[in-house]
């Protein structure tokens, strides 16, 4: 028999996939509203492969930032310097990211928890450092302007709302690909890992195999988001790849739930919506952001995924609908 806890991700992936596709019908009207539902399904999309490193694989990396950063220029200068369609650079903005992620986790992955966050957080230091010497190619801490539009043949995706449309069909399909490995036997592993890796070593699980996996799979997410964040703008520059990004990340994971796909959209929400409550009160925000990460990391282990979760299979009504479907079994 199978419980409610187990009906609740099939519902809540629809109930997101909903709310996304309908979002622009009620929202378009506000340029403000759009902006902030385009740059959630673009820190969704980073945080789905950081919860695949770090919330299932138990593996701290604070790489991401850099990862969001390769591919954003790759794709920048791929098509302002050569001209490439987007989309291909798109595409090239992947396979950077997941090439470099791969050449990356031979050695950093050999470390753990806080030493491994220190070294992928130097990784990404180094590399903003790379980017703002370079002035011939990246355009130094002054960036790059006017970056082309995607297009698809005669249609451009040059409006907020068909812009969101290629965003969060991108964040939704990272999120399905994140959701089948979750379920599979990839997953299974990679919380062993989380677990105990001597443990899950000792069971077969090829430890080396999945974390690099997971780690080139989350870069490849980053860098695509990356890329689609600076079209989107139009510009770029280093300064949205330092460490504050990474960390963001992370409070975006702790606050929603690490453990869950929901808890890092409700993350995404949260944190990329609360500066705009907050915009009459800038020299207070980053005191009330630091309050909601340890008010998290304190009462809500979980999350907020994870607090909704146990809240629903432990009212009366769901105990009785499960006391229900095993009588009638």
């Amino acid at each position: 028999m199978r419980d409610l806890a187990h009906f609740q991700p099939r519902w809540m992936s629809f109930a997101l996939c909903l709310v996304a596709a309908s979002l622009p019908l009620l929202i378009s009207q506000h340029p403000n509203f759009m902006n902030l539902a385009i740059l959630v399904g673009i820190y969704y999309s980073v945080c789905i492969g950081l919860s695949l490193i770090f919330g299932i694989g138990g593996q701290l990396s604070l790489a991401q930032a850099a990862f969001y950063g390769i591919g954003a220029y790759t794709s920048a200068l791929l098509s302002t310097k050569l001209g490439l369609p987007v989309f291909l650079s798109f595409a090239a903005a992947a396979v950077a990211s997941g090439v470099i992620g791969w050449v990356l986790a031979a050695p950093i992955l050999r470390l753990r928890t806080v030493y491994l966050a220190m070294a992928t957080l130097a990784f990404g230091e180094i590399l903003v450092t790379l980017i703002r010497e370079n002035r011939e190619i990246t355009g130094g801490s002054t960036g790059i302007i006017n970056l082309p539009t995607p297009t698809l043949g005669a249609f451009s995706f040059d409006t907020p709302v068909r812009y969101y449309y290629l965003v969060w069909t991108f964040a939704l399909l990272a999120a399905w690909i994140a959701h089948n490995i979750i379920k599979s036997r990839v997953g299974a592993g990679l919380r062993a890992i989380s677990d105990s890796e001597i443990g899950a070593a000792s069971c077969g699980v090829d430890v080396v195999r999945y974390k690099t996996w997971m780690f080139v799979l989350g870069a490849i997410f980053a860098g695509v988001a990356g890329a689609l964040y600076v079209h989107y703008l139009s510009f770029i520059s280093p300064d949205s790849y330092s460490a504050n990004f990474s960390i963001l990340m992370v409070m975006i994971l702790a606050i929603g739930g690490r453990t869950s796909l929901i808890g890092a959209f409700l993350g995404a929400v949260i944190v990329t919506t609360l500066p705009v409550a907050l915009a009459g009160y800038d020299a207070y925000s980053p005191l009330l952001f630091s309050i909601l990460f340890l008010a998290a990391v304190m009462f809500l282990p979980d999350g907020i995924a994870g607090a909704a979760r146990s809240s629903l299979i432990d009212t009366g009504w769901s105990r009785k609908w499960r006391s229900g479907k095993e009588f009638n079994q």
